[in-house]
């Protein structure tokens, strides 16, 4: 019965240290910093005036990068917290398997969305629209 409590009171300690657990990160120029929380959740995003000065695109990839950098960090803490309850379990396997997978980056290969062709003879005509279109 004293093993059963032992458990339980660290499974409630550790539960208290998943719900504390937080990442700030920033990027290199430490124009955009998150806060990420257990789970993924963005808690907290700043931008300084730097930030504003860039590109849509520079911004985006520079939230996206920021943001996976603190998905990984927090999912590492994830798995310092949980190993002293669940180390050497195939469940320790199973979330180092996520934090590992949190830290690769996403291989994003963008390819231009190709609209199909029509057959020759039905340009302009919309099959979907029975009683065809005024806009021939």
């Amino acid at each position: 019965m004293r093993r059963v409590n032992d458990i339980q009171r660290r499974a409630e300690e550790t539960q208290a240290q998943l719900k504390a657990l937080r990442a700030d990160v920033s990027s290199p120029d430490r124009s955009v910093t998150v806060t990420m929380a257990p789970g993924g959740r963005l808690e907290k995003l700043s931008l300084t005036p730097s930030a504003m000065r860039m590109s849509h695109d520079q911004l985006a990839a520079m939230i996206t990068e920021t943001v996976s950098k603190a998905h990984a960090a927090v999912a590492g803490q994830m798995e310092a917290t949980m190993q002293p309850l669940i180390g050497g379990t195939s469940a320790m396997d199973f979330l180092r398997d996520q934090v590992t997978a949190a830290q690769q980056p996403e291989e994003t290969e963008e390819q231009p969305q190709q609209r199909p062709q029509r057959p020759k003879g039905t340009q302009g005509r919309d099959d979907d629209e029975p009683f065809g279109t005024i806009y021939r």
